[in-house]
């Protein structure tokens, strides 16, 4: 099946992480030695979404923490996100290794069990450079969201899910 950003988007809704199915192409980008990891980003600039506090069933904007990062395979730059996570709804721990380590956030919540639901996904319109952009809410195991995602997708990322020799 040829790689393009379809196959991408088809993986991405197949799976309740991201982290999970980038850290599968960054292993088979470097055979398996390096890790998955998160470069924060600046919060200047944050894109408004008109109904992120119903999404999150919240109805203060301080029960949220904001994290905006690009998700790194050693040197390769495979996406960029915007996470906007109810505190309240992770464990202290989590929160601690979010605000001060670059994990990506599908790895740190994965105790958690949680599903995704797909709000959008885009292949067209889309800013130059950037070839999917996915809108996720993140679900705990008992439906509680926990995170709404707004992800987009570098043609870098493709590179990685070259069929192999």
């Amino acid at each position: 099946m040829p790689v393009s950003p379809q196959s991408l988007q088809r993986e991405l809704a197949a799976e309740p992480s991201a982290t999970a199915v980038l850290q599968r192409y960054c292993d088979r980008l470097t055979g398996g030695r390096t890790p998955l990891r998160a470069q924060r980003l600046p919060n200047d600039h944050e894109p408004a979404l008109p109904d992120l506090l119903a999404n999150l069933a919240v109805s203060d904007r301080n029960a949220l923490a904001v994290r905006h990062v690009s998700l790194h395979c050693g040197n390769v730059v495979f996406s960029e996100a915007w996470n906007w996570y109810v505190t309240a709804r992770l464990t202290p721990e989590m929160n601690r290794i979010l605000a001060s380590t670059d994990q990506p956030f599908g790895r740190v919540v994965r105790p958690l069990g949680f599903h995704r639901h797909s709000v959008a996904s885009t292949l067209t319109g889309l800013p130059r450079g950037i070839i999917l952009q996915n809108r996720a809410l993140l679900l705990r195991h008992d439906d509680a969201p926990i995170a709404f995602v707004l992800e987009n997708y570098f043609p870098a990322v493709l590179d990685s899910m070259l069929p192999e020799d």
